[in-house]
């Protein structure tokens, strides 16, 4: 309900909009997947819409990083969305691997994991997106350009220039 969505983030939203951003939407667990489909339900995001599932947050109130929880999310999945996963730790390897098997998009890097394998740190996030380039080649999968990215996301791209700039007076949140 709108009870449980900040009042800024709708406010956000409508800017996003109007300046023609496109959003993604981060998910822990499953009361915010029902509040990205809350804002999904308010008109201002245009589809498809973008939602990282991010596991193994427990700290900050997500969800474990388990195969369980990831097909429990992605079942629950908004339609016309595209789903990009990542995760934390030690779980980033096995749950991006599954998300991939799924058919998902994943999100590797030393934001996430600072470990290749136990007791060796990352010398650079190009060892985590060789990895897991090579996971998807062996799953018969082909990592997408970035134009490719681009027209599945219906984003504008360099190409069409600059995002004009758009003032937004109204402070009070969208009324659904």
């Amino acid at each position: 309900s709108s009870a449980t969505i900040a009042p800024n983030i709708l406010r956000f939203a409508r800017e996003m909009q109007q300046r023609g951003v496109k959003p993604e939407l981060e998910v822990y667990n499953m009361a915010m997947l029902e509040e990205a489909e809350y804002l999904i339900s308010t008109g201002l995001l245009e589809k498809p819409y973008m939602i990282n599932f991010v596991l193994e947050t427990p700290t900050q109130g997500g969800l474990r990083g388990t195969p369980i929880n990831l097909v429990e999310l992605t079942r629950r999945l908004p339609p016309d969305s595209v789903c990009n996963v990542s995760a934390m730790g030690k779980t980033q390897l096995p749950i991006t691997t599954i998300a991939l098997a799924m058919g998902l998009n994943i999100r590797v890097g030393m934001e996430d994991n600072v470990y290749y394998r136990k007791g060796e740190l990352i010398q650079n996030n190009a060892q985590l997106v060789e990895r897991a380039v090579r996971i998807a080649r062996e799953l018969q999968l082909e990592p997408a350009t970035a134009d490719e990215v681009r027209d599945l996301l219906r984003l504008r791209g360099r190409k069409m220039g600059a995002l004009p700039p758009v003032w937004v007076e109204d402070e009070v949140p969208v009324a659904v």
